[in-house]
């Protein structure tokens, strides 16, 4: 067995918890698995798990291991899969990261879309906080530009431009005083749901001539969870400073409204990363090409 197949079965061990479940899945008894992964251990010259008659724990070099050897195994994958299919469909498993607001208010509609175009291709959604992007084990990490990125490794590209703009629901302006909202000082007179856990907050805007402005917002409900504040715009308790891009549906259902539309944040970019490779691997590329054309189609 060689270095790449005992590294695999120590994947196998780790994702089954135990070399048991790892021999069963082999056809193979558990001093065997043992035996390959002592001499993977001996060879690197580190110990990877930490085995007791109770339990199986990874060490540091293990995790730092492990988490290399998936990326490497899905990507060893993806060239089965894509020789596999070279003339035909494109096909095989497309891991996508994103924070959870992009994953489900951004891509879940394109994922919908794509998997229509590329029914062969399974796509994993996984959730991932901005400060675990790019994720080593992703084919594809999305979020707003990252302002620190190894160009090194991972390769950026822009997908589509977006701003945060003020909402609020129909029930929350009719028991306001709309004729007060005309210029962003009115805001202040407002419930405000900004996003943070402090307060108060600054909203920046820049205005059609171009000029910039903030405000400095008070809130009595405070949350770092996008969704509890278009939730809570839904139900009336305030105005939300969001991208209208996430909240496409309850724009389309008139469940938010937007407000003081000659105000809106600066420019932000939603951007796709993913490993610097020699051939980037077919469903990464028809993914990155299908994402900017369907934003492109809605800008």
């Amino acid at each position: 067995m060689n270095r790449f197949e005992q590294a695999s079965l120590f994947l196998l061990v780790v994702e089954q918890g135990s070399l048991a479940g790892a021999a069963r899945l082999k056809n193979i008894s558990p001093s065997v698995v043992s035996k390959r992964l002592a001499e993977l251990e001996s060879a690197l010259g580190v110990q990877l798990l930490r085995r007791t008659t109770r339990r199986m724990t990874l060490t540091e070099a293990g995790e730092s291991f492990y988490k290399q050897m998936r990326h490497l195994d899905g990507q060893w994958q993806s060239l089965l899969d894509e020789t596999a299919s070279l003339g035909q469909e494109a096909k095989g498993i497309l891991r996508l990261a994103a924070p959870q607001p992009v994953l489900t208010r951004v891509l879940l509609d394109v994922v919908t879309a794509f998997r229509q175009a590329h029914p062969q291709i399974e796509v994993v959604l996984q959730t991932a906080e901005y400060t675990q992007l790019p994720l080593a084990e992703a084919d594809i990490s999305l979020c707003r530009m990252l302002e620190k990125l190894d160009t090194a490794t991972t390769v950026g590209v822009p997908i589509c431009h977006y701003r945060n703009a003020l909402f609020a629901s129909p029930i929350y302006l009719a028991n306001t005083q709309i004729q007060e909202l005309n210029t962003l000082d009115d805001l202040k007179c407002q419930e405000c749901l900004p996003y943070g856990l402090t307060s108060p907050n600054t909203w920046s805007f820049i205005n059609n001539e171009g000029a910039e402005k903030s405000l400095m917002v008070n809130s009595k409900l405070l949350t770092n969870n996008t969704e509890v504040i278009i939730q809570a715009a839904i139900a009336a308790q305030g105005v939300a400073y969001i991208p209208g891009m996430i909240i496409t549906q309850e724009l389309a259902e008139n469940k938010l409204q937007p407000i003081l539309t000659h105000l809106a944040s600066r420019d932000f970019q939603l951007w796709a990363y993913y490993q610097k490779l020699d051939y980037v691997p077919l469903k990464v590329r028809l993914f990155l090409d299908f994402i900017k054309d369907y934003f492109a189609d809605r800008q």
